[in-house]
């Protein structure tokens, strides 16, 4: 059996602030060769040069980098636009070649990362960078989460300074200002969203349809586009694995035998922004109220009734983002009569 490869060359690129620490690995002759560029654009033209005076062609390259954040979305954005396939692995996968764990440095991270690249290579996607409007709304939402938080915090202690003996107007004075200040600045981000949204036409068509379905209000309908945006197909079953909210199980010979259950990982907005999805429709969604009230008669805790509803809930928005369609509030109705005829 004939085999082939697919990446004659893959480059392992460890990112940080500065620098670029590169290892070209030459597939068939097995040999690896060391580069450092600095992390800018000029950084990256020299790079580019660098792998075309080796003779590694774009349709024979892979680049392979670790997830770091801010630090590699101006590389990833240079490599979607310049043409060349890059894949961004999880910051976990060294775990799978690295030996020397008493040792690290820039180097050795690239040349584990080539590592990885070489023996992983089948499972491995190039991944693209969001559209500008799509990283705006990702940067302006994560900013939003800071200042609601912070502004969170002041109300606890505005509202905590009456239990305080000592004189508090002063800074009650101060926490009030700051929290106008936060309130204001929050408008303006969610505004400033708004207009990016609407500039563009298949992101203000996916917000308007997914505004349709019960549980999404503004906050939670930009929070879903930052998110997925730009995918045309999302797997129910996988977002709520990633996301925590899928059931898994425990269990290891005869020691252990748990039953299943949401491991509760995952981006912690999505969580806190899906559970109160949940809970609203919960209580004014006479479906969602019903299976509540079913889930709670079964013996089932509260808090798993609600991960069930936002189970649910993430089917719908799939299902809604993968047909393009609005919310039909007749969906339910229309289903129950086909099996009842079906029957």
């Amino acid at each position: 059996m004939k085999i082939t490869i697919k990446w004659c060359f893959i480059v392992g690129i460890d990112i940080s602030k500065l620098v670029l620490d590169i290892c070209l690995f030459n597939r068939q002759s097995g040999r690896g060769i060391r580069y450092q560029v600095p992390n800018t654009m000029e950084g990256f033209r020299l790079l580019e040069q660098w792998l075309i005076d080796q003779k590694a062609s774009k349709s024979k390259t892979l680049l392979i980098s670790e997830h770091t954040g801010r630090y590699g979305e101006l590389l990833l954005r240079w490599t979607t636009e310049a043409g060349w396939q890059h894949s961004v692995v999880k910051t976990t996968a060294l775990q799978k070649v690295s030996w020397e764990h008493h040792r690290k440095t820039d180097e050795l991270d690239a040349d584990h990362l080539a590592e990885y690249g070489d023996r992983f290579s089948d499972r491995l996607q190039p991944a693209v960078a969001p559209k500008p409007a799509v990283g705006q709304i990702k940067r302006l939402q994560a900013e939003r989460r800071k200042m609601v938080s912070q502004r969170a915090a002041l109300k606890n202690k505005y509202t905590e300074a009456d239990t305080h003996d000592a004189d508090m107007s002063q800074l009650t004075s101060m926490w009030r200002q700051q929290i106008d200040l936060l309130s204001q600045h929050i408008d303006l981000l969610e505004q400033t969203m708004d207009q990016l949204i609407s500039q563009d036409a298949d992101l203000s068509q996916r917000y308007k349809s997914m505004r349709t379905a019960p549980g999404i209000g503004p906050i939670v309908g930009r929070f879903w586009l930052s998110l997925f945006a730009g995918e045309d197909q999302l797997d129910a079953r996988k977002v709520s694995s990633r996301f925590g909210f899928a059931p898994h199980g425990r269990s290891s010979g005869s020691s252990v035998k748990s039953p299943a259950r949401s491991t509760g990982y995952g981006n912690s907005e999505m969580r806190r922004l899906m559970h109160l999805a949940a809970r609203s429709v919960a209580n004014h969604k006479d479906h969602y109220h019903d299976y509540y009230e079913q889930k709670i008669a079964e013996g089932k805790h509260e808090l798993v009734a609600i991960n069930n509803i936002i189970n649910k809930l993430i089917r719908l928005y799939c299902a809604m983002w993968n047909n393009r369609v609005k919310y039909d509030p007749d969906h339910i109705l229309k289903t129950e009569h086909q099996w009842k005829k079906s029957a």
